[in-house]
Parts: structure tokens; C-alpha cells; sequence
């Protein structure tokens, strides 16, 4: 054999080498993003989509009478929990819990938003919801709007939330609502959701896995 056909087979065993050794280094990697996106989820105690969900236009009004809408849950993370200023247990107990995450995020250079979404607009205007959330904390942000605004968002997400006819001499009448506190990401997605029972250490560490993951 020739030292021109000895040197072409070696150069040609050696890129066959070099292809192998750059398939073998791409697969690995694709194989660990894959086991590193499980493991997050794995560790999780949340629910959060492989891939997050877009959300149809929807339009509300916060507490401050500003428009709320697709646009206001881009460019950061936003926490929304569903309710009413009536609510008699569930409610306070979850914004308590939303104040205990705040705070424990507050290490965090990110801009997180914490909103309370009503669905009870018959009673609670955005005056109400200012004094409301404002008990737990001045930075959340009360939202309302017309049953149907309303509706275009909770049936997105699956949130229930129904009337209770007042029992016989009740002042007020209450409304069963879903307790969960749904995630929505910077580039206004559903991200992840949050079911009771609700812990602040919970929900803060499982931010923090998602935040690095994203």
C-alpha cells in the first residue's frame, strides 16, 4: 500500500474517531438535560409543566383601576391565587402563606409579583381589594373585573368557583372556590401550580429548583 492511500485511510479512521467522540459527547449531554429537567420535577412538590402553557387575551382591572391583562404577567414571575374578600378561612390563611413566601424569596433578584385574583366582582370592587391585600402586604395586588373578564381566565386554568346560596337567616352568602396558587412565568405563562396544603417553605423552595431550571 502506498504511503498517499496509508496516510488517506488513517485521516479518514481518524474523522470516523472524531464524528464517534462528538455523537457520544452529544448524547450525553442530551441525556442529562433530560435527567436533570426529571430530577427538578422529581423533587418538586408543585405541579410544573414540561412545556408551559399560553394563556388566550383576558382583561381585568387591579386595585389601582389599571388595566390587568396578558401584557401585566410578562417580563416577571407573578403568584395568583384565586378568592374572595369575604372568604372566611381559606383566603387569609393562603395570603398569610403568600406574605411567609415574599419574604423568604426577598434574597432574590427577581421581580415577583403576588396577586389576588377576585371571584366575587359583585362585592369586591377595586377599593376593597386595596384595603384587603394591603393587610398582608402593600406589594400584592388585588385584581377584579366583569364576571365574564373573570371567566376568561378561570376557565383557562380550571378554576372552579361557585355561589353558595345563603342558609335561611346567613347575612352573606359564600363562594367555594379553588385553593390552589397558579404560576405564571416572565414570558406570561402557565408555569406551575401549587395545590393545598399550602406551606411557604414549599412553595419557595420549589421556586427556587424552578428558577434554575428555567
Amino acid at each position: 500500500m502506498s504511503t498517499d492511500n496509508k496516510q488517506f485511510r488513517f485521516k479518514r479512521i481518524l474523522v470516523a474517531m472524531i464524528v464517534a467522540a462528538l455523537a457520544m459527547a452529544t448524547g450525553i449531554w442530551a441525556a442529562r438535560a433530560v435527567l436533570e429537567h426529571k430530577s427538578v420535577q422529581d423533587e418538586l412538590a408543585a405541579t410544573r409543566f414540561p412545556t408551559a402553557r399560553d394563556i388566550a387575551p383576558f382583561s381585568l382591572v387591579d386595585h389601582n383601576n389599571a388595566v390587568f391583562d396578558n401584557s401585566v404577567l410578562r417580563d416577571r414571575w407573578s403568584f395568583v391565587f384565586f378568592g374572595y374578600t369575604n372568604c372566611p378561612d381559606v383566603c387569609p390563611t393562603t395570603l398569610s402563606v403568600l406574605n411567609s413566601v415574599a419574604q423568604k424569596l426577598g434574597d432574590l433578584d427577581e421581580d415577583i409579583r403576588f396577586v389576588f385574583l377576585s371571584v366575587d366582582p359583585e362585592r369586591d370592587t377595586p377599593e376593597q381589594l386595596a384595603q384587603f391585600v394591603s393587610y398582608f402586604n402593600g406589594d400584592f395586588i388585588g385584581v377584579t373585573g366583569t364576571p365574564e373578564g373573570i371567566e376568561q381566565l378561570t376557565r383557562q386554568l380550571g378554576v372552579m368557583h361557585l355561589r353558595v346560596q345563603p342558609e335561611e337567616g346567613a347575612s352573606s352568602y359564600l363562594v367555594d372556590h379553588t385553593a390552589s396558587v397558579f404560576l405564571f412565568d416572565p414570558d406570561g405563562r402557565y408555569h406551575a401550580v401549587f395545590s393545598p396544603p399550602l406551606s411557604a417553605e414549599a412553595i419557595a423552595g420549589d421556586f427556587r429548583k424552578m428558577l434554575q431550571a428555567y
